[in-house]
């Protein structure tokens, strides 16, 4: 008796510490969609906070997004997406999709198998180029840049999407012949 308390404050504390989201990798996509569960359906979240920059020209300070900041004698117009943010699939493509954190058009951020070898690798941002640990992307139909500490940024998703999916497997017998 002596014994069972400690037991249970361990399984208590180690199940609590699981966590209720799980990383979106290709095996998981590829599983979401042999049980017909569409990826536009799927909820995504951000693991990281991020931020995207643009310079402003000062004659054309009028943003739509994001806010605007004064910085060594340049408007920079900066979008923040914080860590835990839901999104939500816009297009899918081999090997990446689209998510929406906002609403509108062309304001998405593409996400996608960074490591071709490794299918259980997590969907990770995606930028047109790199310059300086900077990331390029096209955001809103403008160039912004991903800052060093959101070029790591993930897709999750809820592990209990994953206990909806469905995969039936069976194996074959095989036949003789008579």
């Amino acid at each position: 008796m002596k014994h069972l308390l400690p037991i249970c404050i361990a399984a208590i504390s180690f199940a609590s510490c699981s966590s209720p989201k799980a990383y979106f990798s290709t095996t998981i996509r590829t599983k979401l969609e042999n049980s017909n569960v569409p990826i536009s359906k799927v909820q995504f979240y951000i693991d990281r906070d991020v931020e995207i920059r643009r310079e402003v020209e000062s004659s054309t300070t009028q943003v739509t997004a994001g806010k605007i900041k004064f910085e060594n004698g340049k408007y920079v117009n900066i979008i923040t997406l914080k860590k835990g943010t839901p999104g939500i699939c816009t297009m899918t493509h081999p090997g990446k999709i689209d998510v929406s954190f906002d609403s509108g058009d062309n304001k998405y951020l593409t996400f996608g198998q960074l490591k071709k070898e490794d299918n259980n690798a997590p969907y990770t941002l995606y930028a047109n180029s790199w310059l300086n640990d900077l990331g390029e992307i096209k955001y809103d139909g403008r160039q912004y840049y991903i800052l060093p500490a959101g070029s790591e940024a993930r897709l999750m998703i809820k592990k209990s999407v994953l206990s909806t999916a469905k995969v039936e497997k069976s194996e074959m017998g095989g036949r003789k012949v008579k």
